[in-house]
């Protein structure tokens, strides 16, 4: 009768233990992809490991060592995600077209937001800032140089337009954009109040279209 009453027990115990999901690869990848951004933004460059998303997603490390072999492709695979975020989000406001001042108006908007709906890919954005290792910073001057590449063309149509100031440097106003859309980061993550962030932010606009008046 105990036997039986085990046997019972062991086997009301194995269907209520939930079953681990299996995905299809690519899902697994994003998956696991996803969970890496949590934890490089909690634990930083430096500590983020295979064991600990591993534990966050649940898998076995063998799991995550199937998808990114070596700390460098995880990392990479990090990096990539990051800068392919960012990029799409100015690509996408950039290309729609309309007023150069009202474009980079629309990029200040969604790039906000994001600080909301994505702050792990914000921490991760501002750590690798300030990474320069052989490992990963070139890989950040190459995103930052897709970005300014991309308000290059934006400024250039306005100057052509008449919108954007002839005496307007491209590539610096381009730089200043970029620079003030970094310091936004750090302070919104920091508390700082989004509405002081956002009259920050357009007067940085206006200053490198050439919008403001000389003092």
């Amino acid at each position: 009768m105990a036997s039986q009453l085990k046997a019972s027990t062991e086997a009301d115990v194995a269907r209520e233990k939930p079953r681990r999901t299996r995905l299809r690869p690519e899902a697994r990848r994003a998956q696991l992809l996803e969970t890496s951004l949590e934890v490089f933004a909690r634990r930083g460059f430096g500590r983020a490991c295979h064991t600990e998303i591993a534990q966050a997603a649940g898998v076995a490390v063998s799991t995550v060592f199937l998808y990114f072999p070596t700390r460098k492709a995880l990392v990479t695979a990090v990096l990539d995600e990051v800068g392919r975020f960012y990029i799409d989000l100015a690509r996408r406001v950039h290309q729609k077209g309309g007023p150069v001042a009202e474009i980079f108006a629309e990029h200040r908007r969604q790039f906000h937001g994001s600080l909301e709906s994505n702050p792990h890919r914000a921490r991760i954005a501002l750590d690798w800032s300030t990474a320069a290792r052989e490992d990963v910073w070139p890989l950040y001057l190459e995103f930052i140089d897709k970005l300014v590449e991309n308000h290059v063309a934006t400024i250039r149509r306005g100057q052509m337009s008449g919108e954007v100031g002839a005496h307007v440097d491209p590539e610096t106003s381009a730089l200043m954009l970029i620079g003030s859309a970094q310091m936004t980061a750090q302070l919104r993550l920091a508390g700082t109040d989004a509405e002081k962030l956002d009259r920050m932010s357009a007067l940085m606009i206006d200053a490198a279209l050439g919008r403001l008046a000389p003092a």
